[in-house]
């Protein structure tokens, strides 16, 4: 049994120009040719050879990174196949016509294929056209004469006008714009009652606030009066029982305080205004005692409510 033979087939590869020397050089064809070649779908680079040879032509055309197949040969070569010779007939001599069939014309003139066996002179193909590629110019305007409110701003549809339903998705702005005006009021409605919730929280404590200011305030003239009771009681070694004693005015007050009055043994009895702290008169007695020679006050007896007491009878039993 005879050995098997081998076709090695290169198939279509895009190559660089060092690819195709290489190709060219390798076969000892012209460098164009070898484009040619690679250019093609497939083609019968080696045909019918041992498979030593083909195997040793494939692993070259592999390592140039050009795609190739190995197939064995299950027919002979066209060049087994006997020589042809050309036969060249006389220019006069017309081919035989039948005169009982129509003459058909064809509708296109077919192109005549040369058979001759002997070489032609090669014919350069047609350059192919160049692809047509259209240049994109970010500075032009796609459609001059649309006015852009008019695309959808869905899916972006060319609509009839502005307020104009779209007829690919169904935008409709009249619908969009009364959505809008819903949640727009619907955000202005919470709003308005968190302000609301919140003036009605902070309020409250604004206005407690400023009354403890006002009432804190206004206690620095029932501070000034036992200052002076102090120094009176240190300079004179008697104890007031009440305001003249001390040589005070007989009546002290002012806009929080409705009275400020010495009574037995120094206490000081401060009356706040009812209508300052939003009720009754209240009252903050402020006590003196003896303390290694000192003067010492305590404030922590009376009515007033610890949330308008200054801190130091909110926190310290004795004051100086």
């Amino acid at each position: 049994m005879a050995d098997n033979k081998y076709n090695v087939t290169v198939l279509q590869t895009p190559a660089s120009e060092s690819v195709i020397n290489a190709f060219a050089k390798l076969f000892k064809i012209d460098v164009q040719k070898a484009q040619k070649i690679l250019e093609k779908p497939s083609f019968i680079i080696k045909k019918y050879v041992d498979k030593a040879t083909a195997e040793k032509v494939h692993k070259l055309i592999c390592a140039m990174g050009i795609n190739c197949n190995l197939e064995e040969a299950f027919s002979q070569p066209d060049n087994d196949l006997p020589t042809i010779k050309e036969v060249t007939a006389p220019v006069d001599v017309k081919p035989l016509l039948d005169i009982t069939q129509p003459t058909i014309t064809p509708l296109h003139q077919e192109q005549q294929v040369d058979l001759s066996l002997v070489a032609q002179p090669k014919v350069k193909p047609p350059e192919p056209e160049p692809e047509f590629k259209p240049e994109f110019n970010p500075d032009a305007k796609a459609i001059k004469d649309v006015n852009p409110d008019h695309f959808c701003p869905d899916c972006g549809t060319i609509r009839a006008g502005t307020d104009s339903i779209c007829n690919h998705c169904g935008y409709d702005p009249d619908k969009e714009k009364r959505n809008n005006t819903k949640k727009k009021l619907i955000i202005a409605i919470i709003v308005i009652a968190a302000l609301a919730i919140a003036s009605g929280v902070s309020y409250p404590i604004y206005q407690q606030y400023a009354k403890r200011i006002k009432i804190e305030e206004d206690l620095k003239l029932a501070f000034n009066v036992r200052n002076t009771v102090s120094d009176f009681i240190l300079r004179t070694n008697f104890w007031p029982n009440q305001n003249i004693d001390a040589g005070l005015e007989k009546s002290i007050s002012n806009q929080s305080l409705k009275s400020v009055m010495v009574g037995d043994n120094a206490i000081i009895t401060v009356i706040i205004r009812g209508q300052v702290i939003d009720g009754e008169d209240q009252t903050l007695i402020l006590t003196p005692n003896t303390l290694k020679g000192r003067i010492v006050w305590n404030c922590r007896s009376g009515t007033l409510s610890q949330e308008y007491r200054p801190k130091i009878c909110q926190s310290q039993g004795i004051a100086e």
